[in-house]
């Protein structure tokens, strides 16, 4: 298991021991002083529950987009509970769309008249000071109230925030971790910006996403030497667009670049940038030199590209099985995940990974007809934003 994966199982182990503490200390004893019925008071929490979840996810959001604003960026979608709002010329239209985060994600791009290098700690930091400032207040309010000789429709209010204030100091624990989970926390981008070199890559990223987003014909994407998680993300979306100009030489060096440097990446990063080379060597090298190239890749390496459920992970699983494997039930396999795989995938790398995936399956099907594999081509229609192509 990765070990990002394994932090986020115990960051939510903790999440929910914290849960059933608080239900059976402070929640058990507010029950106990209740007038509500045993359904009544399950409803009442569930209430609060899904209050809490929909307060805390605009406050954390009002938060970025406010420090977003301080740290002289330039924002373009907020998406809250998978409700995405976003910028078309002068109006603001909504949107069902994924995001990337716990419960929401403002998107930004540096600001092109901003004097000096903008600055992310604001945008990073204003959510979990409104946070904060929230659970100070409630803890306060609490304090005062909780033992107060009130009513039960006041009592109730009382800790109806409470269970509010709890959530919110939940999705704070969460993002204020200084590592990476199944998504990239505050606390970790925070820890990772505090690098000049990071920061500086962090926001030709930022800018680099919301031009390709925007449909850019042609996006000038600097490359970094020195490897880090950020610069690795920024040299890979470069290596996106090497590989829709045919650039396989330049697009297989900078991958060598993120792969000579493992110990600087996570273990996703580096898997995922060993599945781009794979893919390249297989389906642009002569078979003689794929095979000798391939050698060299660790079994263990190999068994984690089968099982990351990304699509460079996918097609180059997908030419594994089938143009040196020969395989076809691990090709049926690796075709199993794509759908999800794709889905999974930013919208400004969808219509690159579409072309790359029909290009395996086309490779695959070459040597195989008779397996069929055509029928699997992903179609165009199957992206969700087509404008966006390049």
């Amino acid at each position: 298991m990765k070990k990002e994966n394994v932090l986020g199982l115990i960051v939510y182990l903790i999440i929910l021991v914290f849960a059933v503490v608080f239900g059976l200390t402070v929640l058990q004893d507010h029950f106990s002083r209740s007038a509500l019925s045993t359904g009544m008071y399950i409803l009442y929490v569930l209430g609060a529950i899904v209050a809490g979840i929909v307060v805390n996810a605009i406050l954390y959001e009002v938060g970025h987009v406010i420090g977003a604003k301080l740290g002289r960026y330039q924002v373009y979608s907020v998406n809250i509970l998978g409700f995405c709002f976003y910028k078309v010329g002068e109006k603001t239209k909504l949107k069902l769309q994924g995001f990337d985060g716990l419960s929401g994600e403002t998107k930004i791009t540096p600001r092109e008249d901003a004097d000096k290098e903008p600055n992310p700690r604001w945008y990073l930091f204003m959510g979990l000071i409104i946070y904060a400032a929230e659970i100070i207040i409630i803890m306060i309010f609490f304090s005062i109230y909780r033992n107060s000789e009130v009513g039960s429709v006041a009592l109730n209010t009382v800790y109806f925030f409470l269970i509010i204030g709890v959530i919110g100091a939940v999705i704070v624990i969460y993002n204020i971790l200084p590592f990476r989970l199944d998504t990239m926390t505050d606390g970790y981008k925070l820890t990772m910006t505090s690098n000049k070199i990071n920061c500086q890559a962090y926001n030709a990223l930022l800018k680099s996403e919301y031009y390709i987003l925007q449909g850019a014909e042609s996006v000038e994407l600097p490359t970094f030497e020195q490897i880090t998680d950020f610069t690795a993300d920024l040299n890979l979306n470069k290596v996106y667009l090497l590989l829709d100009d045919k650039k396989y030489e330049e697009a297989e060096t900078l991958l060598d670049q993120i792969i000579n440097s493992k110990e600087n990446v996570t273990e996703k990063t580096y898997i995922r940038t060993s599945a781009q080379k794979i893919y390249i060597n297989i389906m642009y090298k002569s078979i003689d030199e794929a095979k000798e190239y391939y050698a060299t890749v660790s079994p263990e390496i190999r068994r984690l590209i089968s099982t990351d459920k990304s699509m460079p992970c996918v097609r180059a699983y997908l030419v594994m099985s089938g143009v040196l494997d020969r395989s076809q039930s691990e090709c049926l396999q690796a075709i199993k995940s794509t759908d999800k795989a794709f889905k999974a995938t930013p919208e400004n790398r969808q219509h690159t990974e579409l072309v790359l995936f029909n290009e395996a399956i086309l490779k695959v099907d070459e040597l195989h007809p008779e397996w069929g594999l055509k029928s699997h081509l992903l179609k165009e229609s199957s992206k969700k934003n087509s404008s966006n192509k390049k």
